[in-house]
């Protein structure tokens, strides 16, 4: 034992590390966690999946998107014409007249 200079004994402090055998719910919670972490991982390859299909999802509507845009304005275009027609033909019916 040491002495110090006001005349106290000190006594050093040694941390022992108890074995698992002592605690033995630290060994089962390891094991929990390893299957945990496997879970985890299946889990997070799963939603890796998912992403992945979603964005070929939103990818294909995007797609569909473009494709209606294109037969709208088709359509509209379509519409001018058939009313240019329907004018010139009005217009002659109105001078035959």
């Amino acid at each position: 034992m040491a002495s110090n200079s006001n005349s106290t004994t000190s006594i050093p402090i040694v941390h022992i590390t108890p074995s698992y055998g002592e605690f033995p719910f630290i060994s089962k919670a390891e094991e929990v966690l390893s299957k945990t972490e496997v879970r985890l991982d299946l889990v997070c390859s799963t939603l890796e999946d998912v992403n992945a299909t979603l964005t070929k999802i939103e990818d294909t509507i995007q797609r569909i998107a473009r494709d209606f845009d294109v037969v709208e304005d088709g359509l509209e275009e379509l519409r001018s014409t058939v009313y240019r027609y329907q004018l010139s033909l009005w217009s002659l019916v109105a001078v035959l007249h």
